[in-house]
């Protein structure tokens, strides 16, 4: 009967981090706040006002998205270094228990 395992691609992990990051970057160049809320700029008081209403709501969930993104990328990225960690670990304590024989069977 076989044994269960799993895998876990690292390296998969580390690229989701960087690019949640990258995500994040680019989230956080575009401001919500540039865009003219005045009333000129979209010819009638009330809706200038409902437009900058929207697009203050709008910026605070910007805000939370990337502050909550951030944590997502770096938790990505340590979550790729500790199993790189424990494999490494792993590997050395295997090494320890059964080295590594040359020359064949017989050493």
């Amino acid at each position: 009967m076989g044994a269960e395992s799993f895998h876990v691609d690292v390296e998969a992990l580390k690229n989701a981090g960087l690019g949640a990051a990258e995500l994040m970057a680019l989230l956080e160049s575009h401001r919500v706040e540039d865009i003219d809320c005045d009333a000129d700029a979209v010819g009638h008081e009330g809706l200038g006002a409902a437009l900058a209403s929207f697009c203050e709501r709008w910026q605070v969930g910007v805000k939370n998205l990337t502050k909550d993104g951030r944590v997502l990328s770096r938790n990505l990225i340590d979550t790729a270094g500790a199993y790189l960690e424990v494999d490494h670990k792993v590997a050395a304590s295997l090494e320890r228990i059964v080295p590594h024989t040359r020359g064949g069977a017989h050493g």
